[in-house]
């Protein structure tokens, strides 16, 4: 954990959850994520890097966002494969987390995620103070294949212009498992996302033109905004 910036086969793996919430449901469920226990639970194999609540008014609702980092890389996440899943039967300690779990949550999706080369390590900017009152979380579809080419160019081109504007990009990644989505996560106040927003609203230089630029590569993108729960990794103090 905390590797700072990774390049070269140094990459690493993420799990990602959208989980569907069950009423009012969203705030006891991120309490019990804060509280997993991932070695009693996940063989070691995880560690949270953040717990959010979708922003009704940008997504769909109820739902909550998790993102993990797999510990130890593809040795992690064999173990944790193993644990949760193949032999779940023999694990007593998930079946009870599961069962408080699903008085909150009736089902979600999970993606592997792998941190694309150069990209921030969330969890490193979550112990060195990076926070936000908002998380903006954004799933883009790419052309088959294109996924590296356009997160170097999220890294490189677009991070830079956004965090002057107050929007700090703390994860960048490719969907394992296909060849057509790639994830990114930024933290901002709200504030500075919707001075973000309204510049793209009025035609400013540098948010077009990364708008035309992105082009190149994607096929449609969606962003929402996110809260992140009390006590978790780049939530505020």
């Amino acid at each position: 954990m905390g590797r700072g910036n990774l390049t070269g086969m140094d990459r690493a793996l993420y799990l990602h959850e959208v989980v569907d919430i069950v009423g009012r449901g969203a705030a006891p469920y991120m309490a019990h994520v804060v509280g997993f226990d991932p070695g009693a639970v996940a063989d070691r194999g995880l560690a949270l890097a953040g717990t959010w609540e979708v922003v009704g008014t940008t997504g769909r609702w109820p739902q909550v966002v998790n993102l993990w980092e797999v510990v130890d890389g593809w040795d992690g996440w064999t173990r944790l494969a193993r644990r949760t899943n193949l032999r779940k039967a023999e694990n007593t300690e998930l079946a009870g987390w599961w069962d408080e779990a699903h008085k909150s949550r009736t089902g979600g999706l999970d993606r592997l995620l792998a941190s694309a080369p150069g990209a921030p390590d969330p969890v490193a900017a979550a112990r060195a103070g990076t926070t936000g009152e908002v998380a903006v979380h954004e799933l883009t579809h790419v052309r088959p294949g294109a996924g590296p080419e356009y997160l170097a160019a999220v890294v490189e081109r677009w991070a830079p212009v956004a965090g002057r504007l107050g929007v700090h990009l703390v994860g960048a990644f490719e969907v394992l498992m296909t060849d057509v989505e790639v994830c990114t996560v930024w933290t901002a106040s709200l504030d500075a996302h919707t001075a973000l927003l309204r510049a793209g609203v009025d035609g400013d230089d540098d948010v077009a033109a990364w708008a035309a630029e992105r082009r190149r590569w994607c096929s449609r993108w969606h962003e929402e905004l996110m809260v992140p729960a009390p006590g978790s990794p780049l939530a505020p103090t």
